[in-house]
């Protein structure tokens, strides 16, 4: 049986993979692909072999908490390693640190990578090119199929693109050692710097690096050699008709000085074009080796020579003819003997230009075709064809003309391809390549990657040209030239012969033949590899044959030439060309004893020559006929200079030596570095051979100097790759036991010469010795030990002689010479490069001795350069093997702790200086070190570091800061509790001790707030905020014990520890919220959260402060209020309570705690809108607060009122902040400005925060161009003023001025910005007031003309407001939603829009500052389940101001120019209106049932205001039965005509035909029925029956329409008198029409349908509401004369703005409808209406008083019907229930303040006839619809104000939405509020001001009437 039960798992790790969602068994973990889960337990079936887990149980890393269990098939188990096994312990996966970090790192960039796409494309596409390769990379290495050497390759290319990565994605970087991660606590201070600093210097650059660490660690001959190129080339085939077997030579060619730069590679192939070896098939590869960087960029071209291997001399051409007719040197072709001679002839030739080629990727090859040329008709042009071909070519280029490949087949096919790197590398990465056999071509000339200890012999031949007699003979000679070389015995030097690579070396080499040609031309190079041994006695030999037909047998010899190649037993011959002479001889045999005969032509010349030579020689010779060749040497071995020769040759020529040694230092180095090995041992030949015993070489000064240039030279970049072979001649071939003592001699004299400034004259000087000093020790390393090996002792004079070179050292040290500054300089540089072999003599202490006693000679007053060499020679010390040994180290670590006070104290070289610390303490870290060495670091430097810190200056701290904090760091960390007393005890107590704390504290500090280290630093950063908190505690422990009581109290001390505080727990690097969940949980892994720690101390020592803590109110409450708004919640329960603590000090000491209670509110508002702070500290600070002043009697009452305003403050302030930026929350930021300054105002009287933020408001207000909210905004600071002349500070952009002159400044902007606004009503009393101060106190008339002026000109605008401005339009927008913000949540506001405003503009605001929100097309107010939802729903609808009567209109006539303007400004009332029909729809005549539900809105503030909305605080509806509704529309057609009426007699051209039009609209209507309707509706039987308590409203309807006939009878006698002749045709017919009307009027008293039937007495007018046309409505929503039907239309959808209409077509379409014409123009068959009319719509209550409207577009406002579209008539919307229909109780809400109703003439339309007594709706005749309820919103419901005020009303409406929001955004509606208090006068104390009103309303500036005098804020005389 099986053990099923749970066990312990054994595999404790794994990855899910496969995605784990449902388990259908209880307790079941959901897994997602990719988790990593930690394996608790296991559940197993089976048992022994076959026990397997089925399930498991443990949890996810994602989230620990959650446990469960889950399939065992879903997960794949990985190696891992427990820690702490057990119920604590911990799983880390076992695998490879770098595809951990690889993983890790994806996962990190992934987020980042996605925000890319939008930021920043370019890098985008560079980053997913990186991640792409890592996962690539990844990949390989999970799959574990790469060798090591691979692997370890691509490691570094992934660190490197890592590196790369972090450091463009601004994430951390990672230091790495060798590659991998570094442990920080394993690693010292100042190691962690360097690889951060070598981390981010990786990560520069556009794009990843692809060198490698083992690419950086490259020697400088390795980089030199992988800038080196090497040019493949693959012969295809050779598709031409040369007819025998051919030769094809290609060669790299420089056309820029038309030379060949390479050897020729041949290709053999057959008459049939085939290889000649067939082994070579598709084979036949040479590469061009060693091409340089300046080669790459010559214009170099692929050149191909073909020639023709032919039995005839022949031409081609010939071959096909008759054998008679040209001459032959062979029989016919016919015959069948073998040929026994072969001639090379010249056959054609090709180019490429390989600039193509040369730009090739890496590994890429292409296929090319050479088109081939052939010159068989014209050999003699073949040496000069290719040249041709290439200057033609580039005449093609030059035009920019394309070179066509040729479509024929004739041509060389080849491919190509370029390699990078030297020839070692190229042939590891190339094995295959090379292993089938490929020919090395290489250059012409040594290369510049030519490997050291490399032998090559090289001569290169070249037969030019050369000139023959023709003599007797006609025809012109077939000259064949034979090359052989011979050794001095005459014999001849086989195989050493190269025509071409890829062949084997020949001994003799045949030139080609050109046909009869005595001058032939053949520039044909050939290489001569001539053995070592036999070169310097070897000749060349040219022996010349005329190619004949007639000598079968063999060629007829017709002369020889010859070049020696080393004359007069000297110097090789020279390169260069040379003209040979041609001896005649036709017999091989007969060529001999020559080599003492003249070789050149211009031997003959020479007389000296001349005369050593016989009468007669031995061969004749022509002056006329002569070889050309050129010669160019490439040898290690044989040099062509004579003065090297010299040197070689010392043994010999004794009494040549100095001269020689002179001319080798002015050798060219190639020449030097080309012979090194040999050139070194002739110079040490001479020390160790040549003296005799005991006595030095007399030269050895000469020899000295020789290797001084020797060794200098091979530190010259261009020869340093040579060095190599330096070091193989010293260790392999060195072998003179004695030259240490010359080397040593030299040396001491040079140095000697130098200190008595003798040396300056020479050649070199000491400098140059100084630089080669290595070099020079190494050989007397060298020789000192084979000395010793030799003779089995040690020399006696060695330690004399080098004692004497280190005093001489000392001397040259300590000389003042400016002449010897540099070669000190360089001495003390490259001394520490002598320590190797010295140490191999001497001892450690004896080397540091001698150093030592030769530092000591130097002043103490040192040049910096001095300094500088001085402090990196030490730093050298420390880095050697001198600072390892104790016995040493005390002898150097003395001399450098001197040196780097020095630099410390002087503050030079501190880069350096700190460099070298660190290096010192990074030893002290390696090698066990005794504790009293960093006793001794850290009393000499610990204090003088934290000095230098806080002195030096930004380019100091920029170059060393770094570093020398590092010092510190690590010192710090090196110190323990012991190291901190002794360091403690270093300083008396008192003064000194205090002054070395703040020095600590102000280093820390400083530390923290400079940010030193950049932010990707994240682990150095780490690193050193733990080190220093260490560190505090210490220094906070000492503040404890030494300064806190009694008179050793320092307030400057503990004032500087807080600030350390508060600056460590704020630090950007400590916000561990920033982070990713790995790097946070990483961090607190290792360090904790070091914030909570220091916030527990903070709170510990504040609390030990005890009476002390009154030194530190209220300054601290800034900085701890930021401490406490670190988000972390411990940090803040530990540090608020002292906000407590602070009150209750201060409330002890003076009685109150105002103090800490105006910094905690100032400090508050920079630090919540600096984004710090969230709920949560609010919430905390509340809390915490709250309760521990419910625990002090004598805070309890003030404290709790001082939190909860605070708390309250918060709550504004953090609104306000989440919309401080984007134009798309303007209307937000608004909004929070203006509950902050109220807070200001109210709450607290912060005078100046409430004015900093009237500021930010004006600017909100003017930015946006509300230019009335803008001035009302800035008023509130100008009425803060008083004019007096006191000087205000300068603030908030004003300057430092009197306070009447920032008050006139103030006015001024003010009634700009009312002109602006053209509120210049708001204006004038400002005017006023400032020409008041300017009559009577300021005495300055100009300013006073200019404002009385600007005055006049507000009047005058008035008077033209029609034409100068439009009415403000207004709109009702209700959020509906919890996810609003909470002051607009579930919230009803008033919005005041400008003249041009329309409903799609505000859509479109609204929908931008809240994208997440749907607009609402139903008016019906939504139910609860909207309003609590999440979803975010608006209602948007247009509203009518209603406005109130002024005292100052009453009895007045006022012109409507003037009254208009308060009928739409300074309102707080608003109504809108929803048609519905009572009981069911009448579809014959709705005028019986059509009634009006009216809802009227009151603001908590009157529009405009500070704000351009206001919340709606009341909501009151009305509703309108059908006879009120016909009441309504017949007064305002009333009001119309008498409007239009009265205007034409003061503008008959602008209303005359609007008064003409609108007549004929009213008297010739009969659209809808007209007055018929009206009679049957409601003058019957029916009515009076059915609605006994509305007949009453009947005399005023029939009122009505007899005072509409009095008023179309005045029309008409007012247009008869105006009428021109075009319009008296339709003046008549309107008066008849009119006498008609009236006369049925007059007799019966009452309108009759039978005698109106052509015409209605009044048309059916919509109530006066703004539009309700539906959002998907196109037509017009507003008409004059309107249907019943008309006005039952989309009753329940929102109000839009109608269409711009133009007044004049307005009318038009009034007289074409009464007329009953239709007509094409669309504009004329509709109903438009103005938009200014819909927006300036306004109740009959502003017409009182004789008040008129100003226009016909004013006056259209009032002819807006209700829209009872989509409205079911028989489902009228349910009434309000109210108890009474008492007219009286319905108009005493809202209306109840409005006058008695003048006369029925004047048409006072007063609101007071909508109150009248209203059926039930429980009335029978009213048929409720639920689902179009109009549910009124929970702030703004139905209001039924019996006997009231509208504040009681208020009232009630607070009290059922207290508990909706705890503050509400806007304060309510209260009577006026005191305004602030002007501020003291300068000595003269005030009273306290009284306590406000936190509930008072805003501070909306005062408005008098400019027709009441001046205002309250006029001028005060006592100020004056």
């Amino acid at each position: 049986m099986g053990d099923f039960s749970w066990k312990a798992a054994r595999r404790k790790y794994g990855v899910v993979v496969y995605n784990y969602t449902t388990g259908g068994v209880k307790g079941f973990l959901p897994l997602e692909i990719g988790e990593c889960v930690h394996i608790l337990e296991e559940y197993c079936t089976g048992s022994g072999a076959d026990r397997k887990a089925t399930w498991y149980r443990g949890y996810s890393f994602h989230n620990r908490k959650a446990k469960g269990i889950f399939p065992a098939s879903f997960v794949h188990l990985k190696e891992c390693k427990v820690e702490n096994e057990g119920p604590y312990e911990s799983v880390i996966p076992i695998e490879d640190a770098i595809i951990k970090e690889v993983t890790f790192v994806l996962r990190e960039w992934n987020v980042i990578w996605k925000q890319l796409f939008v930021e920043d494309s370019r890098l985008f596409g560079t980053i997913t090119t990186v991640m792409v390769d890592l996962m690539s990379f990844r990949c390989q290495l999970v799959a574990n199929t790469l060798t090591n050497d691979q692997c370890w390759d691509m490691k570094e290319q992934i660190i490197s693109r890592i590196d790369w990565g972090n450091g463009k994605l601004g994430l951390d970087l990672v230091p790495r050692r060798d590659g991998k991660q570094v442990d920080p606590d394993n690693c010292s201070f100042i190691e962690l710097y360097r690889l951060h600093s070598q981390s981010m210097e990786a990560s520069k650059g556009t794009s990843p690096r692809r060198q490698t660490i083992r690419d950086k660690a490259r020697s400088s001959r390795e980089k030199v050699a992988s800038s080196m190129a090497h040019l493949v080339l693959s012969f295809k085939s050779l598709a031409c008709n040369v007819g025998d077997e051919s030769e094809t030579y290609f060669s790299l060619y420089d056309s820029s000085t038309n030379k060949f730069i390479s050897e020729k590679f041949l290709v053999r192939n057959t008459n049939k074009g085939m290889p000649v070896n067939m082994e070579k098939l598709h084979n036949y590869r040479g590469i061009f080796m060693d091409l340089n960087e300046a080669d790459l960029e010559r214009e170099l071209y692929l050149v191909a020579q073909i020639f023709r291997s032919a039995t005839s001399m022949l031409q081609s051409s010939e071959q096909q003819t008759p054998p008679k007719s040209k001459g032959r040197m062979l029989q016919e072709s016919s015959s069948k003997k073998i040929p026994k001679f072969h001639y090379r002839r010249p056959w054609g030739a090709a180019v490429l230009y390989l600039k193509d080629v040369l730009a090739l990727k890496r590994e890429e090859e292409l296929d090319f075709h050479m088109k081939v040329q052939s010159c068989v008709e014209s050999e003699s042009s073949f040496p000069n064809l290719h040249e041709t071909m290439i200057k033609k070519q580039s005449m093609m280029i030059g035009k920019g003309i394309t070179i066509e490949k040729d479509k024929q087949t004739i041509g060389i096919a080849v491919s190509m391809k370029l390699l990078h790197g030297d020839l070692a590398s190229v042939k590891a990465e190339q094995p295959i390549m090379f292993s089938k056999g490929i020919t090395m071509i290489q250059k012409i000339g040594f290369s510049d990657s030519i490997n050291p200890g490399e032998v090559r012999n090289d001569l290169y031949l070249t037969l030019v040209n050369s000139e023959f007699d023709r003599g007797s003979k006609k025809a012109a000679k077939n000259v064949e030239v034979t090359v052989t070389v011979y050794d001095s015995n005459g014999d001849i030097i086989p195989e050493c012969i190269t025509g071409g690579c890829g062949e084997d070396a020949v001994t003799k080499y045949f030139s080609s033949i050109f046909y009869h040609n005595n001058n032939p031309k053949w520039n044909d190079t050939i290489r001569l590899s001539i053995p070592i041994d036999k070169f310097q006695c070897a000749h060349i030999r040219f022996e010349f044959c005329h190619c004949s037909t007639r000598d079968k047998t063999e060629k007829q010899l017709y002369g020889f030439s010859y070049l020696s190649l080393n004359p007069y037993d000297s110097a090789t011959q020279a390169d260069g060309t040379h003209a040979l002479c041609i001896y005649k001889c036709d017999n091989v045999s007969k060529i001999r004893n020559y080599m003492k005969l003249p070789s050149f032509q211009e031997d003959f010349n020479d007389p000296k020559i001349m005369s050593t030579l016989p009468n007669q020689l031995p061969y004749s010779r022509s002056s006329k006929e002569y070889l050309t060749v050129s010669t160019f040497l490439c040898s290690t071995k044989f040099t062509q200079q004579a003065d090297l020769v010299g040197v070689f040759q010392s043994s010999s020529r004794q009494e040549c030596i100095e001269k020689s040694l002179h001319n080798l230092i002015n050798l060219r180095g190639q020449e030097v570095v080309r012979y090194l090995q040999d050139i070194l041992d002739a110079l040490f030949y001479m020390y160790g051979h040549t003296s005799s015993e005991g006595e030095r070489f007399k030269h050895s000064a000469e020899v000295f100097h020789a290797l001084v240039h020797i060794f200098n030279l091979l530190q010259d970049s261009k020869f340093e790759k040579f060095v190599c072979v330096l070091e193989a001649y010293l260790e392999e071939n060195f072998s003179y036991p004695l030259a240490y003592r010359d080397l040593l001699s030299c040396l001491h004299e040079k140095t000697e010469l130098a200190v008595s400034c003798a040396d300056f004259d020479k050649e070199y000087t000491v400098e140059d010795v100084f630089q080669v000093l290595e070099q020079i020790f190494r050989f007397i390393e060298k020789s000192y030990r084979l000395f010793q090996g030799q003779y089995g002792v040690e020399p006696d004079n060695f330690k004399q002689l080098l004692g004497s070179v280190f005093r001489s050292y000392g001397r040259i040290m300590a000389s003042n010479e400016v002449a010897l500054r540099r070669a000190q300089a360089k001495l003390l540089r490259e001394l520490n490069k002598t320590f190797q072999p010295l140490l191999k003599l001497i001892t450690r202490k004896e080397l540091a001795g001698l150093i030592q006693e030769m530092c000591s000679k130097m002043p103490k007053d040192l040049h910096p350069l001095l300094l500088e060499a001085k402090v990196q020679l030490c730093r050298d010390m420390v880095n050697s093997v001198l600072f390892t040994e104790q016995v040493s180290r005390d002898i150097v670590l003395p001399m450098c702790m001197s040196v780097i006070k020095k630099c410390l104290i002087t503050k030079r070289v501190l880069p350096l200086a700190s460099q070298t610390l660190g290096d010192i303490l990074d030893q002290f870290r390696e090698i066990s070190v005794p504790d009293g060495d960093s006793q001794y670091v850290l009393k000499t430097l610990f204090d003088l570091l934290m000095q230098t810190l806080l002195i030096m200056d930004e380019v100091q701290q920029e170059e060393a800061g770094g570093m020398m904090i590092c010092c510190l760091m690590e010192l710090l960390r090196k110190m323990e509790e012991l190291h901190y007393t002794t360091l403690m005890n270093t300083y008396p107590k008192g003064r000194p001790l205090k002054d070395f704390l703040i020095r600590v504290l102000l280093v820390f500090r400083d530390l923290i707030k400079r940010h030193v280290f950049p932010a990707s630093w994240t682990v150095m950063r780490m690193v050193t905020n733990h080190v220093i908190l260490t560190a505090i505690q210490y220094v906070a422990q000492s503040l404890t014990e030494h300064f806190l009581t009694g008179s050793d109290f320092d307030n400057q001390l503990w004032s500087n520890y807080f600030d350390l505080a508060v600056s460590f727990v704020t630090q950007d690097s400590l916000q561990l919220e920033r982070f990713s969940d790995a790097k946070r949980n990483k961090v607190k892994d290792r360090y904790q959260d070091m914030r909570v720690l220091i916030g527990l101390q903070i709170q510990t020592l504040w609390n030990g402060l005890g009476n002390q803590k009154r030194h530190f109110i209220p300054s601290l409450v800034g900085p701890f209020l930021e401490v406490t708004m670190v988000p972390e919640t411990d940090v803040r329960k530990a540090t608020i309570p002292i906000f407590f603590d602070m009150m209750l000090c201060e409330q002890n000491i003076k009685g109150n705690f105002t103090s800490v209670e105006s910094e905690i509110i100032e400090k508050l508002d920079i630090l919540i809108t600096g984004n710090n702070g969230d709920t949560e500290y609010r919430t905390l600070f509340n809390q915490i607060l709250l309760d521990k002043v419910q625990t002090e009697p004598v805070l309890r009452e003030d404290g709790r009122r001082f939190v909860v305003s605070v708390t309250n403050l918060l709550e504004k302030l953090l609104d306000y902040r989440q919309v401080i930026e984007g134009d798309e929350h303007r209307d937000k930021r608004m909004h929070c400005t203006f509950n902050i300054l109220n807070f200001y105002k109210d709450n607290i009287n912060r005078e100046e925060m409430y004015i900093r933020y009237i500021n930010k408001l004006f600017i909100l207000h003017h930015d946006a161009n509300n230019f009335v909210e803008a001035g009302l905004t800035l008023q509130l600071y100008a009425q803060l003023l008083r004019w007096t002349p006191d000087q205000l500070s300068a603030n908030l952009g004003y300057p430092s001025q009197k306070e009447w002159e920032r008050k006139e400044e103030l006015t001024l902007k003010v009634i700009e910005c009312f002109d602006k606004g053209k509120a210049w009503e708001y204006g004038i009393p400002l005017c006023k007031e400032l020409a008041e101060v300017y009559e009577k106190k300021l005495f300055n008339y100009k300013k006073l003309s200019q404002i009385l002026q600007r005055e006049a000109a507000f009047f005058n605008n008035i008077l033209e407001g029609p034409s100068l401005r439009q009415n403000p339009s207004y709109y009702r927008v209700a959020y509906y939603g919890m996810s609003f913000p909470p002051f607009v949540r579930n919230k009803e506001f008033v919005y005041r829009g400008d003249e041009c405003l329309k409903l799609a503009t505000i859509m479109s605001h609204l929908t931008t500052e809240f994208p997440s929100a749907s607009i609402l097309t139903s008016n019906t107010p939504p139910d609860d389940k909207v309003r609590e939802g999440d979803q975010q729903c608006i209602q948007i609808s247009s509203v009518k101001p209603v406005a109130s009567e002024r005292s100052e209109f009453q009895g007045h006539t006022v012109p409507m120019e003037i009254s208009n303007f308060y009928s739409v400004n300074e309102v707080d009332v608003f109504q809108f209106d929803r048609p519905y029909h009572r009981g069911e729809r009448n579809k014959d005549n709705e005028f019986k049932t059509l009634c009006l539900e009216r809802k009227v809105l009151k603001t908590s503030y009157k529009l405009p205001g500070i704000l351009r909305w206001y919340e709606v605080v009341q909501t009151e509806v009305l509703h309108l039965p059908p006879i009120l509704v016909a009441v309504e529309n017949m007064r305002t057609v009333n009001t119309e005509l008498d409007f239009l009426t009265g205007r034409c007699k003061s503008n008959t051209d602008m209303f005359f035909q609007q008064l003409m039009m609108r007549l004929q609209g009213v008297i010739n209507s009969v659209v809808n029925g007209g007055l018929p309707k009206y009679q049957e509706a409601f003058f019957c039987d029916e009515f009076a029956s059915k609605h006994p308590d509305e007949v009453c409203h009947l005399i005023e309807l029939k009122t009505l329409l007899v005072e509409q006939v009095d008023l179309m009878e005045q029309g008409l006698r007012k247009t008869e008198s105006m009428c021109t002749e075009e319009m008296k045709p339709l003046q008549k017919n309107l008066v008849e029409m009119f006498s008609k009307l009236k006369q049925d009027i007059t007799e019966s008293g009452s309108p009759r349908a039978g005698r109106l039937r052509g015409g209605s007495l009044g048309a059916v007018i919509r109530p006066g509401t703004p539009g309700s046309g539906s959002l998907n409505s196109s037509s017009s929503n507003r008409s004059s004369i309107t249907s019943a039907e008309a006005m039952s239309q989309d009753g329940d959808n929102i109000y839009m703005d109608p269409p711009e209409v133009d007044p004049a077509m307005f009318l038009t379409s009034r007289l074409q409808q009464s007329r009953g014409v239709t007509g094409s123009d669309p504009a004329l068959n509709q109903s438009p209406t103005s938009q200014r009319a819909l927006s300036t719509s306004m109740s009959s209550s502003n017409l009182g008083s004789g008040s008129r409207t100003p226009d016909a577009q004013n006056m259209r406002r009032f002819v807006s019907s209700p829209d009872t579209s989509n409205t079911d008539p028989s489902t009228p919307p349910p009434l309000p229930q109210r108890r009474t229909s008492n007219a009286a109780e319905i108009g005493s809400g809202i209306l109840n303040t409005r006058p008695p109703p003048p006369p029925p003439r004047q048409s006072t339309h007063d609101l007071r006839f909508l109150s009248y007594n209203v059926p039930s709706p429980t009335s029978g005749n009213v048929t409720p619809v639920p689902e179009e309820k109009p549910a009124i919103p929970s702030r703004t419901r139905s209001i039924a104000v019996v006997n009231g005020s509208f504040d009681q009303g208020l009232t009630a409406v607070k009290e059922q939405a207290s508990g909706e929001d705890k503050i509400p955004p806007l304060p309510p509606r209260v009577p006026p509020r005191p305004s602030i208090p002007p501020l003291p006068e300068a000595g003269t104390p005030s009273q306290p001001p009284a306590k406000e009103n936190i509930t008072s309303p805003p501070p909306v500036p005062k408005r008098t009437s400019m027709y009441r005098g001046v205002s309250s804020g006029s001028v005060d005389d006592t100020h004056m």
